[in-house]
């Protein structure tokens, strides 16, 4: 017979043979996990006490699993409607390193189809899993732990097939180990690892608040197909080194809101895919690969955020059919670095690339980036594709500042750009190419409003233009304060080719530029209007372009 500890004003109720009773009506329920059996010495397995005590809440119609402190070694639990799971600090749900304690995807209804059922690497679960619920949370300043590190051998590095070589700058040195393996990812034990730490899918009315994630062996807390979910005051501390390791997964979820929260992870530390009405604000983010990654996501909203990635912001359309529209970047700093390993994204501040699917309907629109400060060691890249132009961006208030990667790993992976996820092809994976201050490609109604670049000493010799765009419509360029990266290059400020329909105004040449606008096959209304070129060598190239000019201060 086992005691089990109500909130005050409750009476004790034995468990055991006979029916447990109710307690009275007015009394929250408080289950005590150590009074059903758990031992929390960090070497007992745990896990049929924790389900006993989240079975019994929800028989109650609802209640608390309380953790006092101690380390609950678990495999796989479900959470259950209408409980909370209340971890005490020093309290730590840790995971199982036995995987035979974990469970099969499919024995809780997931599967392999991204974006619909998907939910981390492999074909296991991992500790929490709570699906069609509501009223589900999980608070406490204690921690859940993975054990991530227990399934990696961290003297292997994790390489995949999803490049080619020949195309990139480096040819067959590209990413070569001679130049660092530090940055990871690592590869995984032969036995694999468990899947993601936390599941809640199909799940309404979920909240997370002040709890620590770490260690994680794959995604860190996913929210699939769920609503009315906020994440407050949460810490995800994972290691650097594992791939797929991401720190907040939002796949076909609504009305989602995360805030002060930091986040550390070798993957994406939130990603995106086919939600709406979701807001972050307030939150710290580090990552090796993107820190923000949107795909086929509407009306969201992303404020007062600092990001030290591999990748800064990342918006994709890798379906061809699907809309990210509706969605404002403001307030935030961004650091990239460049850095070996198979990490997708090449220090890219901003990054928003589309595919072209079988419909050509696939779109990314309507997205500003307003106050955004970044230190970078690569340019802002807008990739469009014939079928899918991306259209109405809108950049407010940009300061780039394009500093010197480490000499070593601008040999490995440096002057390339990397459209792994959006085209498959492998000539365009990862390919050769200079890199501009900000680079567009098909895109329609490309607004830049105050937008200043500055470049760092000793750069790479495939640092470039500070603007360039190709392939375009209705492009505005307003207050940029820039020129090349290099004083004595023959590149351009703002270059321009295969175009229509130009506007640029009350913008500055910096000291040092050389030719500040190059127009190559730019055609319909080209407005040059109030801009100070005293500091250029050359106003256009070729001289004679076709401008409608006033107010303007020309070279000496």
């Amino acid at each position: 017979m086992v005691c089990i500890l109500l909130a005050k004003g409750a009476a004790s109720q034995e468990v055991g043979p006979q029916k447990t009773k109710s307690p009275a009506a007015d009394a929250p329920v408080v289950l005590n996990v150590r009074d059903l059996g758990a031992a929390g010495d960090g070497k007992s397995l745990d896990t049929a006490a924790i389900k006993k005590a989240v079975t019994m809440a929800a028989a109650f119609g609802g209640g608390t699993v309380l953790f006092p402190p101690g380390n609950y070694v678990t495999g796989t639990f479900e959470l259950l409607s209408n409980v909370t799971l209340d971890l005490e600090a020093g309290a730590v749900i840790e995971g199982s390193k036995n995987l035979a304690d974990y469970g099969s995807i499919y024995d809780y209804g997931l599967g392999r189809v991204y974006g619909v059922n998907y939910s981390g690497e492999g074909f296991k679960v991992g500790l929490i899993v709570a699906r069609d619920v509501k009223n589900i949370s999980i608070i406490g300043r204690g921690a859940i732990d993975g054990n991530g590190n227990d399934f990696f051998d961290f003297s292997r590095p994790h390489d995949s097939h999803d490049y080619d070589a020949r195309y990139t700058r480096q040819g067959k040195d590209f990413m070569n180990p001679k130049y660092g393996t530090e940055s990871g990812p690592v590869e995984m034990k032969p036995e694999g690892r468990p899947g993601t730490m936390i599941i809640l899918s199909n799940a309404k009315n979920v909240l997370l608040r002040d709890v620590t994630l770490r260690n994680a062996p794959n995604w860190t807390l996913h929210l699939a197909n769920s609503e009315d979910a906020v994440v407050t005051g949460v810490h995800i501390e994972n290691s650097l080194l594992l791939p797929n390791n991401d720190g907040i997964d939002c796949i076909g979820s609504h009305n989602v809101h995360f805030s002060d929260c930091d986040i550390q992870a070798g993957d994406d530390d939130f990603a995106f895919v086919s939600s709406e009405n979701v807001n972050v604000t307030n939150c710290s983010m580090t990552s090796h690969s993107a820190g923000i990654r949107l795909e086929d996501t509407r009306y969201g909203t992303f404020d007062n955020l600092s990001i030290h990635s591999n990748r800064g912001i990342g918006v994709f359309d890798n379906s061809g059919e699907g809309v990210t529209a509706h969605v404002l970047f403001s307030n935030i700093t961004i650091e990239t670095e460049l850095i070996t390993g198979h990490w997708w994204g090449k220090a890219e501040p901003i990054y928003i690339a589309t595919k072209a699917g079988p419909t050509g309907k696939g779109v990314v629109r309507d997205v500003r980036f307003t106050n955004i400060t970044a230190e970078a060691e690569s340019g802002i890249v807008i990739y469009g594709s014939p079928g899918s132009i991306i259209r109405d961006i809108t950049f407010d208030q940009i300061r780039l500042e394009i500093r010197a990667p480490k000499p070593s790993v601008a040999q490995s992976v440096g002057g390339n750009f990397d459209l792994r996820w959006v085209d498959t092809s492998m000539a365009n994976a990862v390919f050769k190419h200079d890199i501009p201050a900000i680079y567009c490609r098909y895109t329609d109604g490309f607004k830049i409003q105050g937008f200043k670049i500055i470049w760092g000493n000793d750069l790479p010799n495939y640092f470039s233009n500070a603007i360039e765009c190709e392939d375009f419509h209705d492009l505005s360029v307003a207050d940029l304060e820039g020129r090349q990266a290099f004083g004595s290059s023959a590149n351009a400020a703002i270059a321009l080719r295969r175009g229509s329909t130009v506007s640029i105004r009350d913008s500055r040449a910096a000291k040092g530029t050389g030719v500040f606008l190059l127009l190559l096959g730019v055609t319909g209304e080209r407005l040059f209007v109030d801009n100070d070129l005293s500091q250029a060598r050359q106003a256009f190239q070729p001289e004679k372009a076709l401008l409608k000019l006033h107010g303007n201060e020309m070279p000496n």
